[in-house]
């Protein structure tokens, strides 16, 4: 009797896992990731109303002026100020947005790889399960065509 071949099957699943675990850590690596930059939403929001409010309100201030002109250079000074500091603001909130949208695609790519490796482990299960019953079918084929040779004679 020869030895039976081995099964590469194990080690083949034994590679998907061990792809699975890299991706789930990188994902929850990430997701801490995502996290900690989401919390930088709301204060860049908060700073670009505050600032855009002011901006109004010197604008405001600034169209009414009946004072001296000391008052109304400070005021056009404020002013610039406030249109400085938005637009800042402005620019560092698309930043973190930018950088979050980044962060929300490799998580949609991780997750995807996830699950075409669930998928290829599934589909090597199948295989290995149709490969063993095929072997057991063999064997059962060729002890039936052993014994009716063997009643036969």
């Amino acid at each position: 009797m020869s030895a039976q071949p081995s099964d590469n099957y194990d080690a083949f699943l034994s590679r998907l896992d061990a792809a699975a675990t890299s991706l789930n850590a990188r994902a929850a690596a990430l997701d801490k990731g995502f996290t900690a930059v989401s919390l930088l939403l709301g204060p860049y929001e908060s700073g670009v109303r505050t600032w855009e409010e002011r901006r109004h309100y010197v604008s405001g201030q600034l169209a009414g002026h009946a004072g001296s002109s000391q008052s109304y250079t400070a005021l056009g000074e404020l002013h610039d100020v406030a249109v400085k500091m938005e637009s800042m603001l402005r620019d560092r909130l698309r930043h973190v947005q930018d950088k979050l949208a980044v962060m929300q695609d490799r998580r949609e790519s991780i997750h995807r790889s996830l699950l075409e490796l669930e998928l290829s482990r599934k589909k090597l299960q199948s295989s290995r399960l149709l490969s063993q019953d095929r072997k057991k079918l063999s064997t059962i084929f060729s002890s039936l065509a052993g014994s009716t040779v063997a009643v036969s004679a």
